[in-house]
């Protein structure tokens, strides 16, 4: 066995080493497709029979189809023109397509006379797509043998983009052939297309998700703006690099630049609303100014699309529009970073390199339009090819934004600083108002008070004081209520506490201690105040400056009015005697009780407040009906009752 499979071995190999290599033909292996970049029959005008399969193109002259019309010859022109070749088929051939990379700006496509497609807007309508590759399907022939396909192509050129833009076929890469084949060829400049714009999507994908985590902020802190406005800021840059991208070969060159000069307009406005914000400069007359141009620019791009300007002049108008609000922005800049700003620092050059760019790119174009140069420069230059393409157009844009979100973040860091430091400052102003608003009231042998404080905020601007005079053995309450919220008002209540505690050390009368208050008050705020005192018999005295009435047994003292201290020097309060009996009870309250409100934006109002008193409630059970319906301003509530250890003690 061993002896008949070597001799096998040595059959075979020997029998290999004579057949001869696989053969590679380039003429049955080549791609059923054929360039039909050459020379193409031309002809200016419009004739319906130049599409039939028989018309004589011969006297026609040659242009080359991968050049535009205006470097042979025809310079400017705008209108219809025809271009005619023939295409032969041979027998038994798949379905055939034929691929045009691009005709300037409109075209229908006839093969032996009858129509397979086109692309674009013809006359009367005056809307103008971009030109892109598009395939068209050739008809099917039942005939046997070769067969002759003859192609017209009836091209529309608007004379609006004539004087600049070149007409007719545009580039190399027109091809014929097998169907699915040119589908692949559109497939692939597709993906190129997507490949080379990449760096736009990317710079739209990127903007947009800054702009979404701002506007998130902007939301979680309402009072800065400047978060809002820079949101919109970036939303606009990354919706206008989408419409480049994506709607760029989609939509009307018209809609395109409307939409465009919408997203400008936008842009612009909210930069100048961000800056003006940031660096609290003034919103003066060119800073109007500026967002009415802004604004107007929008409106440049209908002066070309009704043919009232030309193309270049409406690009012209836009540039000055939108100029105003750069030179402020980067003026605003300049003057903030010559005093050593260190946020105009960082935003400078950015924001230099970013309109810079767009005014450099736009100036050149317009230049291109005018006719001032040959060819179109554009400073968007490719600044990397691998491993992914990268334009300068993409990169700017991208440095201003990242540069923007430094700002921010840079920003809100010191912001939450400066807010941890105020929240130490209102903690610590807390603490010193609960020491001079002490939550333990002093022990007075015949009155039992009690007192309920609640602020609505971390710092109130009630007030009250409990002080017993041991020389003449009378008890001085004051309750009060500085105008306004929060930390200032918080202050201004702790100052009049000091002035309270300070005036009753050389007197116990309750209209001269308001006197008083009235005085330090004037050119500081209003505050409503009540003073009450009550000697050792039960009588007492009471002055008012505004404030509410007290509840005497639940039933409001009648009292007349008077104006709140600080309004007026010299103005007097309301004064009143009135005796206390054992078992009476006294409740003085502020307006954050009567002004307390439900989600329906309904009072508590004086009438819940005598009904609940009418029952004899309590400080601490009328707080808290009072904070249940829904509190607004601060609460505060003394109840005094006279005991009958004070009458004892007076018998």
């Amino acid at each position: 066995m061993k002896r008949i499979s070597l001799v096998f071995l040595l059959v075979t190999i020997s029998t290999c080493a004579t057949l001869p290599a696989q053969t590679f033909s380039l003429v049955t292996g080549r791609e059923p497709v054929t360039s039909l970049d050459g020379l193409w029959r031309f002809h200016t005008g419009d004739n319906p029979a130049w599409a039939g399969p028989n018309f004589d193109d011969s006297q026609w002259p040659l242009l080359r189809s991968d050049e535009s019309w205006d470097a042979q010859g025809y310079k400017g022109y705008g209108g219809f023109a025809w271009y005619r070749f023939t295409i032969q088929d041979s027998q038994g051939t798949p379905p055939l397509s034929l691929l045009l990379t691009g005709i300037s700006t409109s075209y229908r496509m006839y093969a032996d006379g009858k129509l397979i497609g086109g692309y674009g807007y013809l006359p009367p309508t005056s809307l103008t797509l971009r030109p892109i590759p598009a395939a068209y399907n050739l008809p099917l022939s039942s005939a046997s043998g070769p067969r002759f396909i003859h192609i017209a192509v009836r091209v529309w050129q608007d004379p609006t983009w004539a004087y600049y833009e070149p007409g007719g076929t545009l580039q190399s890469g027109n091809l014929v052939g097998q169907t699915s084949l040119i589908l692949q060829h559109i497939g692939n400049q597709t993906i190129a297309w997507a490949f080379d714009g990449g760096n736009v999507y990317a710079y739209s994908v990127l903007a947009s998700v800054f702009g979404l985590l701002v506007l998130c902020l902007y939301l979680f802190r309402p009072a800065e703006r400047e978060y809002l406005w820079f949101a919109v800021v970036l939303l606009a840059s990354g919706a206008d690099a989408a419409v480049n991208f994506a709607l760029f070969p989609l939509v009307p060159i018209e809609v395109s630049d409307f939409t465009e000069a919408c997203l400008f307009a936008i842009f612009h406005v909210a930069a100048l609303l961000f800056f003006s914000l940031v660096f609290r400069a003034r919103r003066d007359f060119w800073w109007r100014l500026a967002c009415i141009a802004a604004v107007l620019e929008t409106f440049a791009t209908f002066s070309y699309t009704l043919r009232l300007t030309s193309v270049p002049v409406s690009g012209a108008l836009q540039i000055l529009l939108l100029l105003p609000a750069q030179l402020w922005i980067l003026a605003a800049l300049i003057r903030r970073a010559a005093r050593k700003d260190a946020d105009a620092r960082l935003l400078l050059l950015p924001v230099l390199l970013a309109f810079g760019f767009a005014l450099a790119d736009n100036l050149a174009e317009m230049s291109y339009q005018f006719g001032w140069q040959r060819r179109t420069v554009s400073f968007d230059v490719p600044v990397l090819e691998h491993p992914y393409p990268l334009r300068l157009r993409a990169l700017v844009f991208a440095i201003f934004a990242f540069a923007m979100m430094l700002f921010l973040i840079r920003r809100f860091y010191l912001a939450r600083r400066a807010e941890e430091r105020f929240s130490a400052e209102v903690q610590a102003a807390r603490n010193v108002q609960q020491y001079l608003i002490p939550d333990h009231l002093p022990h007075i042998p015949g009155l039992a008070i009690s007192s309920e404080y609640r602020p609505a905020r971390e710092v109130g601007g009630d007030f009250f004081q409990v002080l017993h005079n041991h020389a003449d053995d009378s008890t001085l309450i004051v309750v009060g209520d500085v105008a306004g919220h929060g930390m200032e008002s918080g202050m201004l209540a702790t100052l009049i506490v000091g002035a309270i505690r300070t005036a009753a050390g050389f007197t116990t009368d309750p209209a001269r201690i308001l006197a008083l208050l009235n005085q330090r008050m004037q050119g500081r705020g209003l505050a409503t105040c009540l003073a009450l005192r009550i000697h050792r018999d039960g009588s007492a005295v009471l002055a008012n400056a505004g404030h509410l009435p007290p509840y005497l047994n639940g039933e409001p003292l009648a009292m007349e009015g008077a104006l709140p201290l600080g309004m007026i020097e010299g103005a007097e309060p309301f004064v009143m005697h009135f005796q206390f009996h054992p078992n009476d009870r006294l409740m003085l309250m502020s307006d954050g009780v009567a002004e307390a409100k439900d989600a329906n934006g309904q009072l508590f109002g004086f009438d819940r407040i005598h009904e609940l008193l009418r029952t004899d409630r309590s400080a601490v059970e009328l707080a808290d009906a009072a904070q249940r319906f829904g509190q607004e301003d601060d609460i505060t509530v003394l109840s005094v009752m006279l005991t009958a250890k004070l009458q004892e003690a007076t018998a």
